[in-house]
């Protein structure tokens, strides 16, 4: 009779799960990616680099860029700015929040490629982001329509791309910061579980 061989044991994870991580945070206008940026970085002890926040400080304010410079200017710069925030991300653990336009550059997209980069998306419904949109602070939601209405022609338009760089996705309609930022912990950590098993697994195949 043999016996039967005893099942491997789950690999320890590191004391604080999910706090050596590279996370990017996408996301539309309004969708919150600033303050769960600063929460999440609160919680995982991670330092944090808002890209329209390092525009603001280098350039000046977004809203006057385009409307002195245009939107190709402001996308070159943003562009430069992102390209050295992810770079330094590679690095060392962190965490980067994205502008909602952010992943409409190329190269950009090819950066949030990166496997040891994950990809944050947060989601969220119109309704919840009626009452945050503030339309002078945001170019882009200026036009022929209304706030809402421009909002949601520009998410439509961005979706696919949300979509191909994102690495899981979070919902964050009707719900505060600290309940989102829980969400994205506990996805992240299961992520890791996931990645330590499989290298458990493999030494001791």
């Amino acid at each position: 009779m043999t016996d039967t061989p005893l099942p491997k044991p789950v690999p320890p994870l590191e004391p604080v799960p999910a706090a050596q991580s590279r996370i990017v945070l996408t996301g539309p206008p309004a969708a919150g990616k600033s303050t769960i940026g600063r929460l999440l970085a609160d919680r995982l002890d991670l330092p944090l680099t808002d890209t329209d926040a390092n525009i603001v400080e280098q350039y000046g304010v977004i809203a006057e860029i385009f409307v002195e410079r245009g939107e190709d200017h402001f996308r070159r710069v943003e562009r430069e700015v992102v390209r050295r925030a992810l770079r330094r991300l590679l690095d060392r653990p962190g965490i980067v929040s994205l502008g909602g336009g952010a992943i409409l550059n190329p190269g950009t997209r090819a950066q949030l490629k990166h496997p040891a980069i994950k990809v944050v998306h947060i989601d969220i419904d119109v309704e919840t982001v009626a009452t945050r949109l503030n339309a002078p602070h945001r170019p882009l939601l200026r036009g022929a329509g209304s706030p809402v209405e421009n909002w949601l022609a520009l998410v439509t338009e961005r979706e696919p791309l949300y979509d191909q760089v994102a690495t899981f996705r979070v919902q964050a309609s009707n719900s505060p910061p600290s309940t989102v930022v829980n969400r994205v912990v506990d996805v992240l950590t299961g992520l890791q579980r996931a990645e330590e098993y499989a290298k458990y697994a493999s030494h001791e195949e």
